[in-house]
C-alpha cells in the first residue's frame, strides 16, 4: 500500500482537476489518496468517481486554516463526512472570509493601478475559492512577475501591494468541526511554521486538549533530522502519524505526488483509525 494524505485540486489552489489528480495518483502507484483542498469539499465527488474506476481508495479530506496564539496553522481533516452540518458551517465561514479578503485585495491592487479581477476570476472559472496563489498566477499572466516566488516577493506579503491579513477560526473550533464530521484532525506540515521545539511541544499539548489527534510526520520537504524529532514527539505524546506530499502542481518538483518517504514503523499510522 502507498499513501498520500495531503494534496490539492483546482477546487482550491491546485492545478489539476480531481479526475486528473486521481489519474496521476494511479500512475504513481498510490493506493490510498486523500484529497484535502483548502476550505472546500467541492472536489470530492468527482475524485471518488475516478478513484472507483481505478480501484484506488479515495479518502475524503479537507485542509482548514485556523489560528493558535496568533499563528496561522493548517489542520487536515481526514476520513470526514463531507455532508456533516458542523463542518459545512466552518467551510461556509472560511469561504466567505476568502471572498471578503479577495475583494479587499482587488481594491488594494487597484490603488496601485493593477486590475486583477478579470484574470483571477478567469483562473477560478466558477469553481473553488480565491486564494493568494490565484492572485500570484494572475500577476504572472499580466507580466508583473516571472513566477510565483517572485510574485510573493513583490506582492501579497506584509508591506507589499495586495497583502490583506485574514481572521480565521480558532484551533479548537476547527478540531471540533472535524471531529463532529467523524474525521481525524491532523496538524499539517509542522516544520513549516518554524517553531522552536519548545513552542512545538506547547502546540502539541494544545492540540491534544482540543482533539487534534495526529501530526504529519513525512513530507517531501521534511529532512531526516526533522522527521526523527517529529517521530520522537509523536511517540511521546501518542499522536497518530500521517504522510503527505502537499501536492499542488506537476510543475513543483519539491512536492511530487506520492514522493514523501514511508512512515517509521515505530509509529501508529493515522489510517489505522479510519472507519471505512
Amino acid at each position: 500500500m502507498k499513501f498520500d494524505l495531503h494534496c490539492h485540486s483546482y477546487f482550491s489552489d491546485g492545478d489539476l482537476s480531481p479526475a486528473a489528480l486521481v489519474s496521476l495518483a494511479q500512475e504513481r502507484e498510490i493506493t490510498h489518496l486523500a484529497l484535502t483542498d483548502h476550505d472546500t469539499v467541492a472536489g470530492l465527488e468527482a475524485a471518488q468517481i475516478t478513484a472507483q474506476q481505478y480501484g484506488l481508495t479515495l479518502i475524503n479530506g479537507i485542509e482548514l486554516s485556523c489560528t493558535w496564539e496568533n499563528q496561522l496553522l493548517h489542520v487536515l481533516g481526514l476520513n470526514i463526512d463531507p455532508e456533516n452540518k458542523a463542518l459545512a458551517e466552518i467551510v461556509a465561514q472560511n469561504k466567505q472570509r476568502r471572498l471578503d479578503r479577495a475583494e479587499q485585495m482587488f481594491v488594494d491592487f487597484e490603488k496601485h493601478e493593477i486590475d486583477l479581477r478579470e484574470p483571477v476570476n478567469k483562473l477560478l472559472a466558477g469553481r473553488g475559492n480565491p486564494t493568494r496563489p490565484h492572485f500570484a498566477q494572475a500577476l504572472i499572466e499580466l507580466g508583473l512577475a516571472k513566477n510565483k516566488n517572485q510574485a510573493f516577493k513583490r506582492y501579497l506579503v506584509r508591506g507589499k501591494p495586495g497583502y490583506i491579513p485574514m481572521q480565521w477560526s480558532e484551533l479548537n473550533e476547527i478540531a471540533q468541526a472535524i471531529n463532529e464530521a467523524g474525521g481525524i484532525a491532523v496538524l499539517a506540515h509542522p516544520m513549516r511554521y518554524k517553531f522552536t521545539r519548545t513552542k512545538l511541544i506547547k502546540l502539541i499539548n494544545a492540540m491534544i486538549d482540543v482533539g487534534v489527534r495526529g501530526i504529519e510526520i513525512s513530507t517531501p520537504i521534511t529532512d531526516a533530522d526533522q522527521q526523527n524529532m517529529l517521530t520522537k514527539l509523536a511517540l511521546q505524546y501518542d499522536l497518530l502519524a500521517s504522510i503527505g506530499s502537499d501536492f499542488h502542481s506537476p510543475d513543483q518538483a519539491w512536492a511530487r505526488l506520492g514522493s514523501a518517504t514511508e512512515l517509521p514503523t515505530s509509529l501508529t499510522p493515522v489510517w489505522t483509525e479510519f472507519n471505512h
